[in-house]
């Protein structure tokens, strides 16, 4: 009497938990980088600043709270009891790419905010057409 080999079965079984633990790999893969890109977009709820908006008439933006993103280019001022003022450089793509001040109030010091790095404020846009920090996030 003849034996078969089983070699083939168990080659096909082998495949196919090989197959199943790569998909499995590349769904978590999948998952954490879409966890991972609603986490670094702070303040998602609010619409981006623009920085041409803020150029040309900042005065009708008064009252509004934006997002903005960027790099600190310069602290221009910095008082003990009235915070800072700081120059951000945003670069918006197709919109372009531009210079804004940001008062950052004194009450916002949960970040040790360093020239050269970048961050998300949360702004309104004050009477005078300045943005005004409400919240800040490191990137």
């Amino acid at each position: 009497m003849s034996r078969r080999s089983r070699s083939s079965s168990n080659n096909k079984n082998n495949l196919a938990v090989y197959i199943i633990i790569t998909m499995a790999v590349i769904a978590a893969l999948v998952a954490g980088k879409v966890i991972l890109d609603k986490r670094a977009q702070h303040f998602s709820g609010l619409s981006e600043l623009s920085v041409a908006d803020v150029k040309n008439n900042a005065n009708s933006l008064s009252g509004n709270e934006y997002r903005v993103s960027g790099k600190i280019t310069e602290k221009l001022k910095w008082t003990a009891n009235r915070g800072q003022v700081i120059s951000l450089t945003v670069d918006q793509g197709e919109q372009g790419k531009g210079t804004i001040p940001i008062i950052v109030p004194a009450g916002i010091d949960n970040v040790n905010l360093e020239r050269g790095h970048s961050y998300t404020f949360k702004v309104e846009i004050n009477r005078e057409g300045l943005p005004v920090a409400l919240d800040v996030k490191a990137q």
